[in-house]
């Protein structure tokens, strides 16, 4: 009788093959899966990252709101910032779009880089921003807590004025205010200024002094490598002067000047724009020239022999130290405290529905 099993020789192998073939293609298939998972999972985060760069690039303009270029766009204007690099190969480029007066489009453009300078990943975030309203400023050339002392040749002028040192304001007159407010002003006049408080004014200082005399006088400065005014550089306070002989590119800079200390002597004179914040007290001595608004937590006293305010000063000096002396010019002008006060205001994203995903 025949063997059946002749028949079947070599079955063994070919099972054998099979199983290995099929084996192999579901090891196979498990590599591609992987290989694909983890690709997806490089690529969720590189896009992560690049979102998250494009996040830190709209709140770090936003916070560091470069008032001197970014106030004066026009409608419609755009300004492109610098890229800046974070953690990382991630990086940031923002750009910021004037909407109307007061709103602005603070864009960011995030993007995660490989080793060899490619884009792996990028995005783009964007936040809805308006000016925050310093108000109109104080209704009159100096307001004071306290009595003021003030001598036989100072000038305290409440007519409303267009006119500063070898020019003119850019804008149209007022009316006459009181030369000088009511002694005893309530505390929260040196509290609020429109919509912010003085705490939140003196937090988006670019200028920050100690407890120090000034013996080097404030005066604008322009940046060699770009003939643009030099926003870093803390003795300038921007041009406040509008002569043939004044500083061009300085005259739209209104920085925040906030002394920290319990007093802020300026020795040397010097000229300046936009706001001064003062904890506490407040010693102006020598030809100093300043446009825009004073603001002293303590006294003022001033003596010098050609000084000149131009806008308006407030001074709480609670304990009486007030002196007004010299040769001394405190001018009213509404002019003067719009151009400040709008060209010192920073941006803070809207309250509802500010942030947005671009792509």
């Amino acid at each position: 009788m025949t063997d059946r099993r002749t028949g079947e020789r070599g079955m063994a192998l070919a099972l054998a093959i099979f199983a290995l073939v099929v084996v192999g293609a579901l090891v196979a298939a498990a590599f591609v899966a992987g290989h694909i998972e983890q690709r997806t999972g490089r690529g969720t985060l590189y896009a992560a990252q690049a979102a998250d760069a494009a996040e830190a690039g709209a709140a770090q303009t936003i916070a560091d709101w470069g008032a001197l270029g970014l106030n004066s766009l026009a409608p419609g204007a755009t300004a492109a910032l610098p890229q800046v690099t974070v953690a990382g190969r991630s990086a940031f480029k923002p750009a910021v779009t004037r909407l109307n007066d007061q709103l602005f489009l603070v864009q960011s453009l995030g993007t995660r880089g490989n080793a060899g300078g490619g884009t792996l990943a990028r995005r783009t975030v964007a936040i809805v921003a308006r000016l925050a309203s310093l108000g109109g400023g104080p209704e009159a050339a100096l307001t004071v807590a306290a009595p003021v002392d003030v001598g036989s040749q100072v000038v305290i002028s409440g007519t409303d004025s267009l006119s500063m040192r070898g020019g003119a304001l850019d804008c149209a007159p007022g009316h006459e205010r009181p030369a000088l407010l009511k002694v005893g002003a309530s505390s929260t006049a040196f509290a609020m200024f429109g919509e912010v408080s003085f705490d939140e004014l003196k937090a988006h200082a670019g200028i920050v002094l100690p407890d120090t005399t000034l013996n080097s006088a404030p005066h604008p400065t322009v940046a060699a490598t770009r003939q643009t005014c030099d926003g870093a550089d803390p003795s300038n306070w921007g041009e406040p002067r509008r002569s043939a002989m004044s500083v061009e590119a300085c005259k739209r800079y209104f920085p925040i000047v906030y002394a920290r200390g319990p007093r802020l002597t300026i020795a040397a004179g010097g000229r300046g724009q936009g706001v001064l914040l003062v904890e506490g007290d407040l010693d102006i001595s020598g030809d100093f020239d300043f446009t825009g608004l004073i603001v002293s937590r303590g006294g003022i006293r001033m003596s010098g022999s050609r000084t000149r305010v131009t806008g308006a000063i407030m001074a709480a000096g609670a304990d009486g130290r007030n002196v007004v002396a010299g040769t001394t010019t405190i001018q009213y002008s509404s002019c003067a405290l719009k151009e400040a006060l709008s060209g010192a205001a920073f941006a803070e994203p809207l309250g509802q529905r500010s942030w947005v995903q671009v792509y």
